[in-house]
């Protein structure tokens, strides 16, 4: 644990800020592409066969691609960075969830993350859980980064 936080300590301030906004353009993308085609995002979500209602799954078409969104633009401009960090972790957790479960279960799908970009590489499976697990992995350094940490 120790050597973790000598690692997060010697990062220049200049790296954080890239990756910072290189996770907050991704975030943004996806979201921005999403918002714009509500159904279609809430048809690749049906594809994932979540056992969750409808209403819910409706209730996640049309808001996660704000919250997306709102991540992305906070962690470019660097607003309520704990809070918005955090949030990066999870939603990147959530991604990797699902993305992984889909694999397991074998099923046929596209990823959904920049909305309905049908048949691009980007949008297969294994390429997004990839991509996924690198955004989780940079959300959770900067989020260890911004966080303060507690005196022991």
């Amino acid at each position: 644990m120790k050597t973790f936080r000598k690692f997060l300590q010697r990062i220049s301030p200049r790296s954080l800020l890239g990756l910072r906004w290189l996770l907050g353009a991704v975030f943004c993308l996806a979201g921005f592409f999403k918002i714009f085609d509500p159904i279609g995002f809430h048809a690749d979500l049906l594809a994932y066969e979540l056992p969750i209602p409808d209403f819910l799954s409706r209730l996640i078409a049309v808001a996660f691609p704000c919250l997306e969104l709102i991540c992305g633009v906070g962690l470019i401009i660097g607003f309520w960075r704990e809070s918005v960090s955090l949030l990066a972790v999870v939603m990147s957790s959530i991604f990797v969830l699902v993305l992984a479960q889909a694999m397991v279960r074998g099923l046929d799908l596209n990823c959904g993350c920049f909305g309905s970009a049908r048949g691009h590489w980007l949008n297969l499976p294994a390429i997004a859980l990839i991509r996924a697990c690198l955004m989780l992995w940079a959300a959770f350094w900067l989020h260890r980064r911004t966080s303060p940490t507690p005196t022991l």
